[in-house]
């Protein structure tokens, strides 16, 4: 077997895989492109030959990398802006410095965060995926086996893969929800949620209408995104009737509470209407919302991540942890 080659290029990978230049370069860049046997070839021979594809990380291949990578779906979230402060904190101490990626829920802004985040050699990743459906399974799972990154996950779990993480007892938290409403005399009842096959979204769902006991409510559901963006049409046509009008509205995190309310205040139905959220609704509490839900702490939250990233990072990296987390959170009667 070769030594490992500081000096080695995509010509050299090219050359022992039997393949073109542009092949392995895609195998890297884009690897959704390339048939997996042939992208597995490419990146066993990155890996025998100490290959990362950035200009900059040539220069850090004899030095250590200080750097941490948090990338999240919306710093904009409440939930994960707590975490990821935490976090930062956290890793100052320790002497590292953070680089963060907000992906907007976009899969390809996610692959080339990962991929930036690999090219300098960070020496962990917190990861809050953009998706957690049971489909998901983004090509730079193999790429930080290549690099033996650490990749701890934040909240959404990647279906069948073995990666140490901290997550929300979704359906608790749903369970929590569902007993708290029924103790309620309201029983007309929207539950607006993220994408229809989300593991998160399913679970609470789940977790709301078994304590609810479903025949002794009234139960609609309008699936979208985590942003309330696809959903709010549907929600605005499904408000603007009359006769659909909840009594009390259940928000599956706190940006899609915050959307519902917001709607609500433009329909003129906001003071007929009762909200339920899970976690905070963004700034709520500044414009004196005091809304019922399951709240999380971020704090505590952070601090576990960060101890399951740096006991990754100091651990030996043929002998990776394995760990994961669950929390459920608090009911606060607003």
């Amino acid at each position: 077997m070769s030594k490992a080659n500081s000096n080695a290029t995509i010509v050299d990978i090219a050359r022992r895989a039997n393949v073109t230049n542009i092949t392995v370069s895609r195998a890297f860049n884009k690897p959704e492109l390339v048939k997996p046997e042939t992208r597995e070839k490419i990146h066993a021979i990155a890996k025998e030959l100490n290959y990362v594809p950035n200009a900059f990380a040539q220069g850090l291949k004899n030095s250590s990398s200080q750097i941490i990578g948090i990338v999240t779906s919306s710093m904009y979230n409440p939930f994960y802006s707590g975490l990821i402060k935490t976090v930062s904190r956290i890793a100052r101490m320790q002497g590292y410095q953070i680089m963060l990626f907000d992906t907007d829920g976009s899969e390809e802004a996610e692959m080339q965060a990962i991929q930036a985040l690999f090219g300098y050699k960070a020496r962990g990743i917190l990861l809050s995926a953009v998706r957690d459906d049971k489909a998901y399974r983004p090509a730079y799972l193999e790429l930080a086996q290549v690099y033996r990154i650490p990749l701890i996950l934040i909240d959404r779990d990647l279906y069948n893969q073995q990666l140490s993480g901290v997550f929300l007892n979704n359906r608790e938290i749903g369970a929590l929800a569902g007993q708290y409403l029924s103790e309620q005399p309201e029983r007309k009842i929207l539950i607006i949620g993220g994408p229809a096959d989300s593991e998160i979204t399913l679970a609470r769902t789940e977790g709301i209408i078994h304590a609810l006991e479903y025949g002794k409510n009234e139960i609609h559901i309008i699936n979208g995104d985590y942003d309330f963006i696809s959903q709010e049409s549907k929600v605005r046509d499904y408000l603007s009737a009359p006769e659909n009008r909840p009594e009390y509205i259940v928000g599956l995190n706190g940006i899609i509470t915050l959307g519902a309310i917001s709607l609500c205040h433009e329909l003129n139905i906001y003071h007929n209407v009762k909200f339920f959220s899970i976690d905070e609704p963004p700034k709520a509490g500044n414009y004196g919302l005091h809304i019922a839900g399951v709240y999380h702490d971020t704090q505590m939250l952070g601090e576990i991540a960060a101890e399951l990233l740096f006991t990754a990072i100091k651990k030996p990296r043929s002998d990776p942890p394995f760990r994961r987390e669950f929390f459920t959170g608090s009911l606060l009667n607003r």
